[in-house]
């Protein structure tokens, strides 16, 4: 046995270091989206939390003039 390592060395470390690459590829990916997917939902949970800070934002993406809010969304209503 001694003698196969001996011999193989490269062989043997290179397919080890490949089998723990694999792995963790196949096991640390799902994590990394997961974790990274949680971190977004709370940063957009955060934004949503700040009320007035989406408001303005929308305030200024469209101007009172071209706002909708307060008028009814039927247009065939009369207000």
């Amino acid at each position: 046995m001694k003698v196969l390592f001996n011999r193989n060395r490269g062989k043997i470390v290179g397919g080890t270091m490949g089998l723990v690459v694999a792995l963790l590829l196949i096991f640390a990916w799902p994590l990394l989206l997961i974790f990274f997917l949680v971190l977004a939902g709370v940063f957009v949970g955060g934004v949503f939390d700040a009320g007035r800070r989406v408001g303005h934002f929308f305030d200024r993406i469209f101007p009172e003039g071209r706002s909708t809010r307060g008028r009814s969304r039927n247009p065939d209503s009369s207000d």
